[in-house]
C-alpha cells in the first residue's frame, strides 16, 4: 500500500515515492544527452519505450528542471531532438538540460497523476503548472459573522462557514464570486466593516449612508448602514448558498429574463451586465455541478491494468484519489487491502489538503468526463470488500 508524500527531496537520486503502487511503474531509466542529435535519436530509438510513462530533463548540476508526461514516452522524447523543435520552449529545455529520465507506466491515466505528484515535490523551474506558487486551484467560500458573502481563496482558514471545491480556472472564479455577491445582493466590503441592522435600536438619532456605491446601484442592500433587516439580509445569504449547492438555480432563468427585457427596452448597458453576470454563474454552476457528481460518485476503486497482466486498484473516496493497491492475490496483500478500504470507507469525506490534493481530483474529474463509460467499471467499497474477504477465505481454504 502506497501513500501520498508531499516533501520535497532535497537532491535528484531518482522521482522517489509515488501514490501509484510499484506494480504500475517500470524501472527508472537515466541517460546523459549526447550533443549530436541523431546520436540522442539513436539512443531513444534503442532504450526508450512506446509505453505511456513521465519524463524528466536533468540540468547541469543534476537537478530536474521539467517534468512531463508522454502516452508514447520515445515519440514524445524524440519530438525534443527533431531537425525543427515543435516549440520554443522545448529548445530552451534541451539547451539547459545535460540528462534524461524516464519512468514507464502502465496506462495514460497513471501517467498524468505521476507527472503531477512529480511537478508538487520537485517543483521543476520550467513547470508552469501544478506547482504550489503557480496556477493554483481555488475555492469559493462564505464568511460567517452578521453579515456574511462569498469570497474566492486558494486556502481555507478558519473565516470559512461553508467552502465549496477545488475549482479550476481562477480568474473566472473570481468574476463569479463578484457576480454571486452582486446578484444575490451580499456585500463585498472588508470584513471590519461595522454593520447596523435597521432591526438594531439605536440610542441617538444618527442616520448612516452606506459607504459604497453597490447601495446606489442596487446591487447591496446597504447592511453598513441599517438599510436592511438581518432576517432579510441571511435571506440572501441562504439561497446564494443553495445555488452553489446546486438546489435552486432560478438565478440563472431570471439573469436571462432580465437581460431579455433590458435588450428589448433598449437598456444595452443593463443587458450586457446581465449578460456577464449569466455567464459568469452559468460557468460556475457547470464546474460545480461537475465537482458535486464526483464527490457522490467516485466512490470506491477503479480497476486499471498494471504490468505483467497486474491490476491496479486507484482509491476514491468523494472524488479524491486517496490511495492505490494491487489487486490482492495473497493472504498479506488481501489483509492490508482490506484494512485500508474499510477504514478509508469509514472516514468522512474531506476537502483537498494541498496543491497536488487538487489537482489529482481535478485530473480523475476531467478523465471521467473524457471517458464516461468508465465509471461502469468502478467497485463500490463494500463490493471492494467483498473480494478481499473472498480472497482471504479462498487463501484459507488453500492452506488448510
Amino acid at each position: 500500500m502506497t501513500f501520498l508524500i508531499n516533501n520535497r527531496p532535497l537532491t535528484f537520486e531518482g522521482f522517489g515515492p509515488s501514490l501509484l503502487a510499484q506494480q504500475t511503474r517500470g524501472r527508472l531509466n537515466r541517460h546523459s544527452v549526447p550533443e549530436d542529435r541523431m546520436k540522442a535519436r539513436a539512443l531513444l530509438h534503442d532504450y526508450c519505450p512506446l509505453t505511456p510513462g513521465v519524463y524528466g530533463w536533468l540540468d547541469d548540476r543534476k537537478q530536474l528542471c521539467y517534468v512531463g508526461k508522454s502516452k508514447s514516452l520515445r515519440k514524445r522524447l524524440l519530438s525534443y531532438f527533431a531537425k525543427t523543435p515543435a516549440d520554443k520552449k522545448a529548445e530552451r529545455i534541451r539547451q539547459h538540460s545535460g540528462s534524461l529520465v524516464w519512468e514507464p507506466n502502465s496506462n495514460e491515466l497513471l501517467a498524468l497523476i505521476r507527472e503531477q505528484e512529480l511537478i508538487y515535490r520537485w517543483r521543476p523551474e520550467f513547470n508552469t503548472q501544478g506547482q504550489p506558487t503557480k496556477r493554483q486551484p481555488a475555492f469559493i467560500c462564505f464568511s460567517g459573522g452578521p453579515a456574511p458573502n462569498a469570497y474566492f481563496t486558494r486556502r481555507i482558514t478558519e473565516k470559512a462557514a461553508f467552502s465549496f471545491g477545488p475549482i479550476s480556472g481562477t480568474g473566472r472564479l473570481r468574476a463569479a464570486v463578484e457576480s454571486i455577491n452582486q446578484c444575490f445582493h451580499l456585500r463585498d466590503c472588508p470584513d471590519n466593516t461595522k454593520f447596523e441592522f435597521n432591526n438594531q435600536s439605536s440610542l441617538f438619532d444618527n442616520p448612516q449612508t452606506a459607504k459604497c456605491l453597490r447601495y446606489e446601484l442596487g446591487t447591496c442592500p446597504g447592511p453598513c448602514a441599517g438599510n436592511c433587516s438581518i432576517r432579510s439580509y441571511h435571506s440572501n445569504v441562504e439561497r446564494a448558498i443553495e445555488f452553489v449547492n446546486g438546489n435552486d438555480a432560478s438565478i440563472l432563468s431570471l439573469l436571462d429574463h432580465r437581460m431579455k427585457t433590458a435588450s428589448a427596452n433598449h437598456a444595452f448597458e443593463r443587458a450586457a451586465i446581465e449578460r456577464d453576470h449569466l455567464a459568469n454563474l452559468g460557468w460556475l454552476d457547470r464546474r460545480l455541478k461537475a465537482l458535486r457528481t464526483a464527490q457522490r460518485t467516485f466512490n470506491g476503486i477503479l480497476p486499471i491494468e498494471a504490468r505483467k497482466n497486474r491490476t491496479a486498484w486507484l482509491v476514491l473516496k468523494g472524488g479524491r484519489l486517496v490511495g492505490s493497491t494491487v489487486e490482492p492475490d495473497s493472504r498479506e496483500r488481501s489483509l492490508a487491502a482490506l484494512r485500508f478500504l474499510t477504514q478509508t470507507s469509514n472516514e468522512t469525506e474531506q476537502m483537498p489538503a494541498n496543491i497536488m490534493e487538487m489537482n489529482l481530483q481535478l485530473i480523475m474529474i476531467a478523465w471521467f468526463r473524457k471517458f464516461p463509460a468508465l465509471k461502469k467499471s468502478l467497485v463500490s467499497f463494500d463490493g471492494a470488500i467483498e473480494i478481499c474477504e473472498k480472497r482471504l477465505a479462498q487463501q484459507a481454504l488453500k492452506s488448510a
